[in-house]
Formats: C-alpha cells, sequence, structure tokens
C-alpha cells in the first residue's frame, strides 16, 4: 500500500497529504543525519511491533525510540534528564521524539484502517543544518520550548520539527487554526471529534 493511494472518505487527499511529511524523514534534519532519522524510524516501528532492533544506533538513542514508541506512558521527567545527561542533547532528543512521533502516527492510521505499513524512505545524504531556536527556554515543560509549555510549541527548541508537526496535525486532525473553530466540520463535527480525540487519548495514557 502506498501512502499516494490512500483514500479516506472524510479526508479527500489525506494520502497525499502525508507523502512528502513521510518522505522528509529521510532526509536530514537540525540535529541527525537522514540514515540516522531513519535508524530512529526504523527502531521505533520495531518497538511498537515487539521487534528487538539497534537500527546502528548508539545505545542511548535506540533506547530513547524504543520508550518513545512502544512505552511513551512511562516516560517522566527525571527519565528524560537522564537519557540526556547519558548524551543525547536536547534537541537531538526532540528532533528523536518527532520522527517517533509521526512514523508512530501514520503507522497507527494505516493500521486501524487495515493496511499495509508504508516502507520506510531511503536515507537521503546531506548534513544536519544545526538550526536550533536559541530562545527556548526550559520550564514547566521537559525541554526547552519557545513560549508556555504547550503542545503546538513542544517541538519548538527545532523549528523545522515544530514546522512539521503542524503539517501532521491537519491532515490527522484540525490545523492549528481550526483548533480554534469549534464549527469546523471535517467529515465528523467538532464535537465528535474531541470525543475520540479525548478517548485516545485516555486509552493511550496521555496526561496532558
Amino acid at each position: 500500500m502506498s501512502l499516494a493511494r490512500l483514500e479516506l472518505a472524510p479526508r479527500p487527499g489525506l494520502g497525499e497529504s502525508l507523502v512528502p511529511i513521510w518522505d522528509r524523514l529521510g532526509s536530514a534534519g537540525a540535529t541527525w543525519t537522514g540514515a540516522e532519522r531513519v535508524a530512529i524510524a526504523s527502531v521505533a516501528r520495531a518497538a511498537r511491533l515487539g521487534e528487538g532492533s539497534t537500527g546502528g544506533l548508539d545505545p542511548v538513542a535506540a533506547r530513547a525510540a524504543r520508550t518513545v514508541a512502544a512505552r511513551p506512558a512511562s516516560i517522566r521527567r527525571s527519565w528524560v534528564d537522564g537519557v540526556i545527561a547519558a548524551g543525547l542533547d536536547q534537541a537531538r532528543y526532540v528532533e528523536l521524539v518527532a520522527v517517533v512521533g509521526r512514523v508512530v502516527a501514520i503507522d497507527t492510521l494505516l493500521e486501524a484502517l487495515g493496511l499495509d505499513l508504508e516502507p520506510l524512505p531511503e536515507p537521503l545524504a546531506g548534513d544536519p543544518s544545526y538550526e536550533i531556536d536559541r530562545g527556548a527556554r526550559l520550564g514547566r515543560a521537559w525541554v526547552p520550548m519557545v513560549g508556555g509549555a504547550s503542545i503546538v510549541q513542544a517541538l519548538s527548541l527545532v523549528p523545522a520539527e515544530n514546522a512539521e508537526l503542524e503539517r501532521l496535525h491537519g491532515p490527522l486532525y484540525l490545523t492549528f487554526e481550526e483548533m480554534a473553530d469549534p464549527h469546523v466540520d471535517k467529515g465528523l463535527s467538532r464535537p465528535q471529534m474531541e470525543l475520540v480525540a479525548a478517548r485516545t487519548s485516555a486509552h493511550n495514557e496521555c496526561f496532558y
């Protein structure tokens, strides 16, 4: 199954909108190369499927990818601090979370529809950009953010990843602008969408 051929009646063009998001997993990010990002995606997918894999990553990064993908409810601030103290700096951790989050979101969508998972993209050559928002500060959240602790700013230490979060948010749920509109309808009414979102959050032990 190719994402490009994915059709879902309430969300026309859903698959096509996800293709570039998926493909960009293979490109260098702010702190990881394309090959490293694909390795992170591979470890995350394997963890969710109950398979052991390091993907060639160092042990700290592999452990972080497995935990974020398969056991997110177990994560506490002390765990995040421990991963960072072990050598995975804050920006690399934020980008790892972003990569894992996109893989899990798209994989679980395909699983829910009874479809095969999309093959991981081929890694592309290139160096990380090292573009980090130096204005991000550590506050109530577990990683530095720009502004207050917020889901929409969760990845703001790495601007490219925060932008990618917004690009994924629209097709799978609502754009950031649509979130302010209680009357938006995308095949489901806003109350129906929020009921599904609340039940999903409870099932996943989301404490936000």
